[in-house]
């Protein structure tokens, strides 16, 4: 990672968005509660400036509800003034629809709910590019894709492998990259992962901050 300091301001607004994983559910740690604040701290030394963070992230959130809760006035003005936005998303879109195909073995509600986060996130992606693009200011955005907590599942394979597929398509928005946590936690979710297997643990959310960080911030240097 290059450090750069010739960002032209001291301070950069970081908003964090999303559901547990962004809430930091499963961390020990009170300091560095999630990835949130190790990614902010990876990201001050990288830069050489402080960080303003906020995080609006709630466990259990949908993208439905985080697409809600963002377009708020006053949380969607937060976002639009952010240099740095993180986002983690779908997660319970997949776990809910997966407790009706238990029950069923039908995959209509996995089908479903794939379309569903992809109509979610494309508007919820769209309305920051607009926006963003009508100010012609420096940001970045970068999205989670899926760990799978049941590798060992051939059928939860399958369905997070589709879900990262259309998380990875959203690169095709300006300053959009993935952070691929799905090849973080392979083989390594029992050192990884809390006691519920769901949740990363500490070790867990220090990996996420760490993919996040190796995408590097390109678009925000030389500001």
């Amino acid at each position: 990672m290059d450090n750069n300091t010739n960002t032209k301001k001291n301070k950069l607004r970081y908003t964090a968005l999303g559901d547990s994983i962004t809430v930091g559910v499963g961390s020990a740690s009170l300091h560095y509660k999630g990835y949130v604040p190790r990614f902010e701290e990876f990201t001050e030394i990288a830069l050489g400036v402080r960080l303003k963070t906020r995080n609006f992230a709630h466990s259990g959130d949908t993208t439905e509800e985080i697409l809600r809760k963002v377009m708020k006035k006053e949380v969607f003005k937060r976002v639009l003034r952010s240099d740095i936005i993180t986002i983690t998303a779908g997660g319970n879109d997949l776990i809910q629809a997966a407790k009706v195909f238990f029950k069923t073995y039908e995959e209509d509600a996995l089908f479903e709910a794939l379309v569903r986060c992809k109509e979610n996130m494309t508007k919820l992606l769209c309305a920051i590019a607009e926006e963003k693009e009508k100010h012609k200011k420096p940001y970045i955005v970068r999205i989670c894709n899926l760990y799978n907590p049941y590798s060992e599942v051939q059928s939860a394979v399958k369905w997070v492998g589709l879900f990262n597929e259309h998380l990875e398509s959203f690169c095709r928005f300006p300053n959009v990259k993935i952070a691929d946590l799905y090849s973080a936690f392979l083989g390594r979710e029992k050192d990884l992962l809390w006691w519920d297997s769901i949740h990363p643990n500490s070790r867990g959310y220090q990996a996420i901050a760490v993919a996040l960080y190796e995408l590097g911030y390109s678009e925000l240097l030389d500001r």
